[in-house]
């Protein structure tokens, strides 16, 4: 196994797939110690900044992409480090604004760190659809940590809720109704507790501006911190709702990720909220199902399927049966579903799953889920997955800004 020296001062940066161990010294990640003997596995597609606190030795392996190497200093700005350990004074809500490869949910692991270290206990909010971290791409939701992370995409969800798209730009309305659903059961669970909340990218547009006000309105955050300039609109909210607002300069190494990068993570993220799925049948009749643009009428639900797969067929070139069930079939004998959204009986996101027949004259679905227990209600999207998390096609045409309750 090949070693690596680093010196006191210094951050090794690791690429995955790769992972690392700390043979001599003493290192951290993101204010999270680094244990001797104990290994740092960094995921395909993501990176992790190793920052020596001592002149220190470590261990490494990597795959294909993967890889490492030394930067001369600490990677993350000096004003991160201060920050964080500001807004760790007192219990926090702090909500991390930059744009899409802008080291946005490194900041909120930092922070969120240095608030668990501080007060035992810290919750971390996930509201990029895109890029999630705890969640199944599409949906948002959260995490209660009590001791500091490496890797915030490790760890479990604890509760989540649906919006149905990789970005807010055609769901806006459903986006902020899911958040301030997430925000509500929140504030009963875990009320006066520390939050580091990772926004979505969405940051080029003045309809991007506005969204983030309706953000600060709802999350009511203590502190509003940006990666780079604030925009003026929103420095304007912040005082209204007193937030106290500030722009962070962006981190010296940022790895870029081109646009096949990120629709590979966001496979990778499918695919393990689809591990271990199996088919189940279930009548129709025994469960609430509507489509993600809240039609509950069973032609309209079956329209809305129509459209999709009328729309992918145009889109590739596939000849599709006009008949929903045969073309569903055909579909789901290449490994291909609906994405669709699964709720529990106390009315909490259970997953997600794939639709692969929906048969309202015979009064059954079937769906390809991991799920098990008893489900009270089917929402029904508009992105045609496969069993590995391809997206096989989205048509964000075919959604409206009607709200996901």
């Amino acid at each position: 196994m090949p070693s690596v020296r680093v010196r006191k001062g210094d951050t090794l940066i690791l690429h995955g797939p790769a992972s690392a161990t700390l043979v001599e010294g003493k290192a951290s990640v993101l204010g999270c110690p680094l244990m001797p003997k104990a290994k740092l596995i960094v995921k395909s597609w993501r990176s992790r900044p190793i920052y020596a606190e001592k002149d220190s030795v470590m261990d490494f392996t990597y795959g294909e992409n993967g890889g490492y190497e030394v930067i001369e200093g600490d990677t993350i700005p000096e004003e991160w480090r201060a920050f964080a350990e500001k807004a760790s004074e007192n219990p926090s809500r702090v909500c991390v604004y930059g744009g899409i490869d802008s080291g946005k949910t490194t900041l909120a692991t930092l922070i969120l760190n240095s608030l668990i270290k501080k007060h035992k206990l810290a919750v971390y909010i996930d509201l990029d659809l895109g890029q999630s971290n705890i969640c199944p791409p599409t949906t948002i939701g959260y995490t209660s940590l009590r001791i500091p992370t490496f890797d915030i995409s490790s760890h479990r969800l604890e509760d989540g809720e649906i919006v149905g798209y990789t970005s807010p730009t055609p769901l806006i309305e459903a986006h902020l109704k899911a958040v301030e659903k997430l925000t509500r059961k929140l504030s009963g669970k875990y009320q006066g507790i520390s939050a580091s909340i990772d926004l979505d990218g969405w940051v080029s547009s003045e309809s991007a501006v506005r969204h983030k006000k309706e953000l600060i309105r709802m999350l009511k955050p203590d502190y509003f911190i940006s990666i780079d300039e604030i925009p003026s609109q929103i420095r304007e909210t912040c005082e209204s709702f007193d937030v106290a607002c500030e722009a962070l300069p962006p981190p010296r190494e940022v790895r870029k990720r081109d646009q096949v990068a990120r629709r590979r993570l966001r496979e990778l993220a499918y695919e393990r909220f689809l591990r271990k799925s199996v088919v189940r049948r279930i009548p129709v009749s025994w469960v609430s199902l509507r489509t993600i643009t809240d039609e509950a009428d069973p032609r309209n639900i079956r329209k809305h399927v129509e459209a999709l797969l009328q729309s992918y067929a145009e889109n590739s070139g596939e000849l599709l049966d006009q008949n929903t069930e045969k073309a569903l079939d055909k579909l789901a004998k290449n490994g291909i579903g609906i994405l669709s959204y699964l709720r529990n009986p106390a009315d909490a996101f259970a997953g997600i799953g794939l639709l692969i027949d929906l048969n309202f004259k015979e009064n059954y679905l079937r769906i390809l889920t991991p799920y098990r227990g008893q489900v009270r209600e089917l929402v029904v999207g508009a992105i045609l997955l496969s069993t590995e998390g391809e997206e096989v096609y989205s048509n964000p045409q075919l959604l409206t800004l009607s709200s996901v309750g």
